[in-house]
């Protein structure tokens, strides 16, 4: 593990694999480069230099009082990109990270190769997550709301507030039992830890707030070069982002992954892994095709 000082924060790092091209892995909120460690990152380092690192306020990274929005958080990764002595890479980005991505994107397209977009709430084209955008839910989300009666309908924002109440319950030793193959904060003290660090986020910093900040303008998200893949899961809350971006982007590439909720590259990996290669093998001039499904 390595350490970045980006200019507003220190940011935890470390990279995988020796040659080949520079892939970059952008966690979601709640969660922290180990999210990729198992999985995705061990499939791609055999042919690619995999670089993981801790969002701010995440992991190893130092939590600053403010600097939480993607906007923000494009500069990190710009800084550690520059640390790293890496001109152009894919990048690759779940959840809060895709937006992130997709921000490194639209500020800095000389250094982007390819775009992953897996499941992110694109905040200009999404400002509000409802229940009703997606009314499925994962044993774990169901057990959530058996515990915290708060009107989950009413939520303008769903994934943030179901986060919110996980840490919260988990932290107060108040956790159901239930669990999906991806759980936040459900992997034992490890987990108490971070969903403390997360609440601490939460609390004590402009994070909530910043979380919201709407981002690029559609103008900019149709424009930036970078061949875009979109990934999101059949159940997510987030498909309304999806479809707005793929409105504005046609020859983007779309995949649903079944069966699948917010969580799919941990759940679904071997799915993500083969779309995601085949996306990133690509030769520069390949087209890219509208839509698929797995």
């Amino acid at each position: 593990m390595g350490f970045c000082d980006t200019g507003g924060a220190r940011l935890a790092y470390q990279q995988l694999g020796e040659e080949g091209p520079d892939v970059v892995l952008i966690h979601g909120l709640a969660t922290s480069r180990a999210f990729w460690y198992a999985n995705l990152a061990q499939r791609l380092k055999a042919d690619y230099r995999v670089t993981l690192f801790d969002l701010r306020g995440h992991g190893y990274s130092e939590r600053t009082d403010s600097g939480y929005t993607a906007t923000a958080m494009a500069e990190d990764v710009h800084a550690l990109l520059d640390h790293l002595q890496i001109d152009r890479a894919h990048i690759v980005g779940h959840s809060y990270g895709g937006g992130v991505g997709l921000e490194f994107a639209v500020r800095h397209p000389e250094r982007v190769a390819r775009l992953a977009v897996l499941d992110t709430k694109i905040n200009r084209l999404q400002p509000e997550q409802w229940l009703h955008d997606a009314p499925h839910l994962t044993a774990f989300e169901n057990a959530i709301a058996s515990v915290d009666r708060r009107d989950w309908s009413a939520e303008p924002q769903l994934g943030l507030a179901y986060l919110e109440s996980a840490a919260r319950l988990c932290v107060a030793d108040e956790m159901p039992s239930a669990r999906d193959v991806y759980t936040p904060f459900g992997q034992g003290r490890s987990g108490k830890r971070a969903a403390r660090q997360f609440l601490k986020l939460l609390d004590e910093t402009t994070a909530l707030r910043d979380f919201a900040a709407p981002g690029a303008e559609r103008e900019q998200l149709a424009s930036f070069p970078a061949p875009a893949l979109l990934m999101y899961g059949e159940y997510s809350h987030c498909l309304k982002s999806a479809r707005g971006l793929e409105a504005l982007r046609p020859d983007t590439r779309v995949v649903t992954v079944r069966q699948a909720g917010h969580f799919f590259p941990a759940s679904h990996a071997e799915t993500l892994t083969h779309y995601l290669l085949s996306f990133l093998d690509e030769a520069p001039t390949a087209d890219m095709t509208r839509s698929a499904v797995s």
